[in-house]
Parts: C-alpha cells; sequence; structure tokens
C-alpha cells in the first residue's frame, strides 16, 4: 500500500530552484492541459497535490485534478465545497493555515504526520525555502482539515474510495 506520509517522507529536504520553480510545481505544468503557469505557484499547495497524486485514488478522493488548487485559499475554498473540511485534526489530513489568525484568508497548508495533544507534526513545502516535517501549534492560525485519504482494500485489486469526515 502506498501511503502519502511515506511520499512525503521522501521529499524533505526537497529545494526550490534557483529559478524559483519547484519539483510539484513543474509536474502541475506538465499535467494536461500542459501549461508555464504553476512551476512558480504556492509551493506548500503543489506540494500537496503532488503527493496526493502519488496515492492511488488520491486525485479521485479530491474531485480530480484542478490546477487552481496550487493556490492555498482555491485548494481550501473547492475541497470544502465537497464538504471534506472541518475542525478535527487526523493523521494524512490536509491542514490549511491563516497565519495572521483571522480565519479570513488561508495562505499556508500541508499533511498532518500526527497529532500530539495540541501539537500539529506537518509535512509543508516552501518551509525555510525546502520541504520539511514542522511542528506546528493546533491554534486560531489552523482554519480546516480535509478528510481526503481513500481506504485501500487490497493493494491491487479494488479501491473503496470513503471521502469525508465520517471516513
Amino acid at each position: 500500500m502506498i501511503d502519502i506520509l511515506d511520499i512525503c517522507e521522501g521529499m524533505v529536504g526537497t529545494r526550490e530552484a534557483a529559478d524559483g520553480t519547484t519539483t510539484p510545481g513543474r509536474w502541475l505544468d506538465a499535467q494536461a492541459p500542459a501549461t508555464h503557469d504553476y512551476a512558480n505557484a504556492d509551493w506548500c499547495a503543489s506540494s500537496v497535490l503532488y503527493a496526493i497524486a502519488k496515492v492511488p485514488g488520491g486525485l479521485d478522493a479530491i474531485g480530480g485534478l484542478h490546477k487552481s488548487d496550487a493556490y492555498v485559499q482555491s485548494m481550501h475554498n473547492r475541497l470544502r465545497a465537497l464538504g471534506i473540511v472541518d475542525d478535527r485534526p487526523a493523521e494524512r489530513a490536509i491542514v490549511f493555515f491563516n497565519w495572521a489568525g483571522t480565519g479570513v484568508e488561508d495562505n499556508h497548508v500541508g499533511i498532518v504526520k500526527k497529532r500530539e495533544g495540541r501539537t500539529l507534526w506537518v509535512y509543508e513545502g516552501n518551509h525555510d525555502n525546502k520541504y520539511e516535517l514542522v511542528r506546528r501549534s493546533l491554534d486560531s492560525q489552523v482554519t480546516g482539515f480535509a478528510h481526503w485519504w481513500p481506504r485501500v482494500v487490497d493493494d491491487d485489486v479494488a479501491m473503496v474510495v470513503s471521502v469525508g469526515v465520517n471516513g
């Protein structure tokens, strides 16, 4: 079984290129229809998409690939409209942040590795210009969690996509 946490761990240490582009951004540009619009998109958001795309059924679980999700607020709005965003932290969830703590406009996103009380360990792109596992407080800067992951029944046979907060 492919686990997004293993994918994220494998990305740790990845840096943006000298021209400001990233591997996830260049990957996103290469997806149909091919563009040159996303190589410099929100690195944190394109990293989330890149990791989810590597999980069988991952993109289906978030309603397909939407290149506009390379922008944090766009991703949050779309996943909320799908009904998969709530305030419950969970391993593998997409976590959204608003650094001003206002809850008005999200400006950062990552993948939760684990929760320890009021502490989250989050895989994040664009932390000190690289992809890292970062310790974050579960506070007013957290604006929501998207519970997206598919449930894999068997590695090669069947997949039941159970998306939502009850899944």
